[in-house]
């Protein structure tokens, strides 16, 4: 049985570079004929393989082995941002994914102004900002700051307790 490996990809103004994670590869085929790209190998007697239509051309095609990956090297025909890695969108959706590490975006793709929705910060700016913090950290962050709902209740069922309190009514009395 042959099983789909899993493709981080990313690329630069000059290439689109492919890393599949296997432990001990062997065996393998990498080629790119008419932007026809095929990956397969062996790694701990189980067979990988994966084949698609490339998005854009590509001019050459080169990889590394290393003990637990493969990292391919697709040198763009044209220096042009690639949306998409497949030509057929939504292939292998599960099994190829944005290598966010080694993704780079040209500065004329970055959003100017205020209606970027960031204020000019980038997603990895904001993604090690965020990094380390879970719920309960950002409930305690958050807990200080009135946005409304529940927390505005409570504060008017206080006033309004306090209010009885000094007219000489108390719960008590309105429970009788």
């Amino acid at each position: 049985m042959t099983s789909t490996p899993i493709l981080l990809w990313s690329q630069t103004p000059e290439s689109v570079d492919i890393t599949i994670r296997l432990p001990n590869i062997e065996e393998e085929t990498v080629s790119c004929e008419n932007n026809k790209f095929l990956f397969s190998c062996s790694s701990q007697s189980k067979n990988y393989q994966i084949e698609f239509d490339l998005d854009k051309a590509v001019e050459k095609v080169s990889y590394n082995k290393y003990d637990n990956r493969i990292a391919i090297v697709l040198e763009k025909a044209d220096y042009e941002k690639w949306d998409f890695l497949t030509k057929a969108r939504g292939i292998y959706k599960n099994n190829i994914k944005i290598d966010w590490d080694k993704w780079e975006d040209s500065e004329e793709e970055e959003p100017e102004g205020p209606s970027s929705g960031f204020g000019g910060m980038d997603m990895d700016s904001m993604r090690q900002m965020m990094g380390g913090m879970g719920m309960d950290s950002m409930q305690q962050m958050m807990g200080g700051m009135n946005m409304g709902g529940e927390g505005d209740e409570e504060e008017g069922e206080e006033e309004y307790d306090e209010e009885d309190e000094e007219d000489g009514e108390g719960e008590e009395e309105e429970r009788e």
